[in-house]
């Protein structure tokens, strides 16, 4: 794959492979071909639709016929870990209790190991509602606290399955936030995975997810820590880009996804977030609002060119994951696409773009 040997200087397309080219930056490489938008969509299947339910966050075991995610009840605003199975279709809850770990009722962000087996998850005590990360089994039984995690969102698996990566917020995090790697005792192991840009500025970074074979090679959804042109000063997540980074002699630094994205200024045709590598390692898979409505979106990270738009924008779909073989994704969307009501989980079929 290309985009692993790339260092600290910026990308650039060239015909149908990824090469350096020191001293350009994005802003000055030549215009690519416009986004691709296919003429019908994959066709959404729906494994969770309850209307009395809104459903968020899947993620996938590594069989690919168990999915965990959030379900919301309607009219309320606490988020509960349910299970669901693609035999038995009907959602059950997922967290066992327990009250020696932290289980309240704010169960949030799962991910799924598929070298251990095991999830995942933030979670918010009903008393002082301080999120922390705790790990639970296929089952949902509660196994390991992540201590000191207070100020850790969005806990992803590493590929060893023996590390998190995490969303970092806290008042250590430089620059605040950014992507640090930790042990799953909370002690952090590299405090910024996310580096500078081509600039030589630092990085806000979030969402991110590593790379199958490489722990610090990671995706994320990231922003310059500056001004963003006139747009807005400081890390917001509909101000992203998708970049990805690179590591030299320990030294990080990142690149847009999409090589002739601006990191000077802002702009909303490569807006990205909550993006997640395939299998093998060649595909990223993200979410975007750049189509007028959130939508998922596939980036071929050999070929390069634009990114191939999966699913309709009026759906709001967000949260894709790859199901173990690389063709199906799972997601969350709108049960109907009118830009209101509740969600549930789909999942479509991608092999005719792979």
């Amino acid at each position: 794959m290309a985009l692993l040997g790339v260092g600290a200087a910026s990308y650039a397309h060239a015909g149908t492979s990824w090469i350096q080219q020191p001293g350009l930056s994005p802003s000055t490489q030549p215009p690519r071909a416009p986004k691709r938008v296919p003429d019908t969509f994959p066709t959404l299947n729906f494994l969770t639709a309850d209307p009395d339910y809104s459903d968020y966050r899947p993620a996938i075991d590594k069989t690919g016929q168990r999915v965990v995610f959030e379900r919301t009840p309607k009219g309320h605003s606490l988020t509960s870990m349910y299970i669901a199975t693609f035999a038995e279709a009907a959602a059950q809850p997922f967290v066992q209790s327990s009250r020696t770990l932290f289980t309240g009722p704010s169960q949030t962000r799962p991910d799924w190991s598929w070298t251990n087996g095991n999830v995942v998850m933030n979670v918010a005590e009903a008393d002082d509602k301080t999120v922390r990360v705790l790990v639970t089994d296929a089952n949902g039984n509660p196994q390991q606290n992540t201590f000191n995690s207070e100020s850790y969102l969005y806990p992803t698996w590493s590929p060893r399955g023996t590390e998190l990566i995490v969303f970092n917020s806290s008042s250590s995090a430089q620059p605040r936030p950014c992507t640090s790697l930790i042990d799953l005792n909370g002690n952090v192991l590299l405090p910024n995975l996310d580096g500078n840009d081509a600039n030589d500025v630092p990085m806000y970074g979030g969402f991110a997810t590593p790379a199958p074979s490489n722990v610090n090679l990671i995706a994320y959804a990231g922003q310059p820590d500056q001004v963003w042109g006139a747009a807005i000063s400081g890390y917001s997540q509909d101000y992203n880009y998708v970049f990805v980074n690179a590591e030299n002699n320990g030294v990080f630094t990142s690149a847009p996804l999409e090589s002739d994205a601006n990191i000077a200024k802002f702009d909303p045709t490569h807006q990205g977030r909550a993006p997640v590598w395939s299998p093998d390692g060649r595909y990223v898979a993200f979410e975007s609002d750049r189509m007028g409505g959130y939508a998922i979106f596939l980036f071929d990270t050999l070929q390069g060119g634009a990114p191939v738009q999966l699913t309709e924008s009026h759906y709001g779909a967000q949260h894709a994951k790859f199901f173990p073989g690389g063709t199906k994704i799972i997601l969350t969307c709108l049960q109907k696409p009118d830009k209101t009501g509740p969600r549930g989980i789909a999942w479509i079929d991608i092999s005719q773009y792979l």
